[in-house]
């Protein structure tokens, strides 16, 4: 790492984490894509926060999934390329999904699946109050995702039911 990007990386997210971190919040949120936050940050991040405090998003816009290139959301027109997407040459959302999201989290903080898969399940779920989202027990919803121990989708179930992927 360069100076620059030393000093890059210090100015942005460092002082946003440690304000995070010192913070007593009982969730918080991070994007764990590795372009808005830093995997050293994140990685940090956790170590403060843990995996009872935090929760995954992925600031996702409409093109997650597809391939680097030019697309719109309304008249909103934005450039995919990799895991960046940009608009005007600035940071406009992400093309993170939340697997992938896990699989950073275990990349980057060495997480096992286990935990990374609650910072995307089982906390957002608590945050809004859904009981019956986010965890495998009785009278919970059947929406479960079965993931390689490397964290790639299986398979899908909705209300139990197998979805095709």
């Amino acid at each position: 790492m360069t100076i620059f990007q030393l000093k890059q990386l210090a100015s942005s997210s460092i002082h946003a984490a440690t304000d995070v971190i010192r913070w007593n919040y009982d969730r918080v949120e991070i994007i764990a894509d590795g372009v808005h936050v830093d995997p050293i940050v994140i990685e940090l991040f956790l170590r403060c926060k843990r995996k009872e405090k935090a929760v995954l998003v992925t600031d996702a816009l409409s093109a997650a999934g597809m391939p680097d290139g030019t697309y719109r959301l309304g008249s909103f027109e934005f450039t995919v390329k990799g895991p960046r997407c940009e608009a005007n040459g600035t940071l406009a959302g992400s093309v993170l999904s939340m697997d992938r999201a896990v699989r950073n989290i275990m990349q980057f903080a060495g997480w096992d699946l286990a935990d990374s898969v609650r910072l995307g399940s089982l906390n957002p779920a608590d945050v809004v109050g859904a009981d019956t989202r986010g965890r495998l027990a009785k009278g919970a919803r059947a929406d479960v995702i079965a993931l390689s121990p490397k964290g790639d989708v299986i398979q899908s179930f909705i209300g139990g039911i197998p979805v095709e992927l």
